[in-house]
């Protein structure tokens, strides 16, 4: 597959992270891939947003496409795939939910974020003091169900009861969004990489406090013993997505060449955590 990128603007979007027991999530990431554990726990990343104007890059705004996107990662490392060896860090897509058949259709082509059709309602005032509000109906799906509602807050507040973590910001730099999507072929020895490049200045995180929330997904495959870690609302931000590169498992000229390219303007993808 020839890499493509695509360009468009990321709003209204909720990052909620989830622990859950590692050994009730582990059969569902492939290798080479590896959960990104903390004691026995392991980390859901859901994100529910609007995307603006998406198209290829160099493509005029009135081309782009509008539509919600809900998703459902696993934060997962690639053992030794990261530039000069080191572990590759990212989040391997269990499942994704858009409204526009455009995205579900070429996005299931040009990606590994396992769309599927739903109708999405994402109702926003956070920005004049209310509630974000969303919610899923499956077409024919109703694993796609889901409800949420959530107010912002002036903190963080208090960890969650059972909390691996020892301080929130601890939590926030363990659970920190990475914009690097990891999946493999078939065959487990090929590493498909989705990279997303923004200028990481303009990148803020307002903390949320959640009302309700009902994953229908999550709870078909049993996980009705999650604990929320952190929720945040994230700041309109300019995105490009790079879709199609590849890494051969086991080749270190692969390796070598997994380092992301600089951008001259300041858009940067983030690969593994630092220590």
């Amino acid at each position: 597959m020839i890499p493509i990128t695509m360009t468009g603007r990321l709003s209204s979007c909720v990052l909620l992270s989830y622990r859950t027991p590692a050994a009730h999530v582990r059969h569902l990431v492939p290798p080479p891939l590896e959960l990104v554990t903390r004691g026995p726990w392991a980390f859901w990343n859901v994100v529910a947003c609007r995307v603006e104007r998406m198209r290829p890059r160099g493509a005029p705004r009135w081309a782009g496409v509008c539509y919600h996107h809900v998703a459902y990662r696993l934060l997962v490392r690639a053992p030794g795939l990261g530039p000069d060896g080191r572990d590759l860090e990212g989040l391997y897509f269990v499942r994704s939910d858009a409204d526009h058949s455009l995205i579900t259709r070429g996005g299931n082509v040009a990606s590994d974020f396992q769309f599927h059709r739903a109708e999405i309602d994402l109702r926003d005032e956070t920005l004049i003091g209310g509630d974000l509000e969303l919610h899923v109906v499956g077409r024919r799906d109703p694993q796609a169900d889901a409800t949420l509602r959530v107010i912002p807050t002036d903190n963080r507040g208090p960890l969650a009861p059972g909390s691996p973590f020892r301080t929130a910001e601890q939590a926030a730099a363990f659970l920190k969004y990475r914009p690097l999507g990891l999946a493999a072929n078939a065959m487990h020895d090929r590493l498909h990489l989705a990279e997303v490049f923004r200028d990481e200045t303009l990148w803020r995180e307002t903390p949320l406090r959640v009302i309700e929330s009902r994953w229908r997904f999550l709870e078909s495959l049993g996980q009705i013993d999650l604990t929320l870690e952190r929720a945040t609302l994230v700041a309109p931000i300019e995105y490009r997505w790079r879709l199609g590169r590849r890494i051969q498992v086991g080749s270190t000229a692969a390796q070598a060449n997994a380092a992301p390219t600089a951008s001259p303007s300041r858009l940067a993808v983030v690969g593994p955590r630092r220590p």
